[in-house]
């Protein structure tokens, strides 16, 4: 009997890359590139932060060894030291006794801590009372003064001023209003009328006491050589070796005008 069925065609094997289709095979190349760049930039960083404090410094011990040097040249004892050198040494130690024992540091007695201001704090302490002042006052910090009170402000005011500042003579005129407006003066004027209406037991020489002690903070420099002059015409023994070597490192002014 005749076949009459037709022989199978031979089929060809399938390739194994054909069970990935074009959008898998582009998906899988992408994350193992976003794989590979974040591994390397962990590995990047880790290097950058960590290697550089690892390596020697040679600046750092460039000036290490300068310091060294330095350091061999100081004298270990007055006896090493030549005479001009031993005079300008004594005239700086000097210098730094009366600015320690002049200028004043730490919270003021009385007020300070019921104000919260220090001597050490400048530009805080003019912050923070500067809104008592009569003429300059904040709203209800405001304080406005009359009879014996104003008569007290206005006494005192006139025997202090800061004339390093903005030259006036007085911190007010003679109907008790502002001479000036700088920073300064405003904190003095807040501060005086501060002290008379709640420290009333404080006579009018204590409270120009502690505005010239704020005066001193102010202007460390200019008041400290005044103090220095001073005592050269008194006729204090040093004061004028010291007024020769007098150092330049005291600010002109502290706290702002």
């Amino acid at each position: 009997m005749e076949n009459n069925s037709q022989p199978e065609k031979h089929k060809p094997a399938l390739n194994n890359n054909q069970n990935f289709s074009p959008r898998k095979n582009f998906y899988y190349r992408a994350a193992s590139f976003l794989w590979g760049f974040t591994l390397g930039a962990v590995l990047l960083s880790l290097v950058w932060f960590y290697l550089p404090s690892l390596a020697p410094r040679k600046s750092a011990e460039i000036n290490l060894a300068q310091v060294n040097n330095l350091m061999r040249d100081v004298p270990k004892t007055l006896e090493d030291i030549s005479a001009e050198d031993e005079k300008e040494l004594l005239a700086y130690l000097q210098f730094k006794y009366i600015k320690q024992s002049f200028i004043p540091t730490g919270v003021p007695e009385v007020y300070g801590e019921e104000l919260n201001i220090s001597f050490d704090r400048v530009q805080d302490a003019i912050n923070k009372v500067r809104i008592f002042g009569p003429t300059y006052g904040q709203g209800s910090n405001k304080i406005v003064l009359a009879g014996d009170d104003l008569k007290r402000y206005i006494d005192i005011g006139f025997k202090i001023a800061c004339e390093y500042c903005c030259n006036v003579k007085t911190l007010v005129n003679k109907d008790g209003s502002a001479a000036c407006g700088c920073a300064h003066s405003i904190m003095m004027r807040g501060l005086t009328a501060y002290l008379i209406k709640n420290h009333s037991e404080l006579t009018n020489e204590e409270i120009l006491q502690e505005l010239t002690k704020w005066k001193t903070t102010y202007f460390p420099k200019q008041t400290l050589s005044a103090q220095l002059f001073e005592m050269e015409k008194a006729g204090v023994e040093g004061i004028k070796e010291l007024l020769e070597t007098f150092p330049e490192f005291l600010p002109q002014m502290v706290g702002g005008c």
